[in-house]
């Protein structure tokens, strides 16, 4: 598992844990919303602190949040927006 999606995994089992919803353990096809029940303000903390653990923002570099659905898609931004 990389780094970034240690990174991620951790971040939304944080959040989860924290708002009291049902453990489900994240998987790269899980879609974020609809199948981990992230609010809007759940996913922009998990934004905010995954730019601090990894020093990077990829929605300040282009990337679309319309277009991060599953946890295999924020995963990509991120390791994407770190190469870059």
């Amino acid at each position: 598992m990389s780094q970034v999606k240690a990174a991620v995994i951790e971040a939304m089992k944080d959040i989860q844990e924290q708002q009291g919803y049902r453990f489900v353990e994240p998987q790269d096809q899980h879609k974020v919303v609809k199948e981990l029940g992230f609010s809007s303000l759940d996913v922009a903390q998990l934004i905010a602190v995954l730019e601090m653990e990894l020093n990077v923002d990829p929605f300040a570099q282009g990337v679309s949040l319309m277009d991060v659905a599953t946890v295999a898609d924020l995963v990509r931004a991120y390791e994407t927006a770190l190469h870059k």
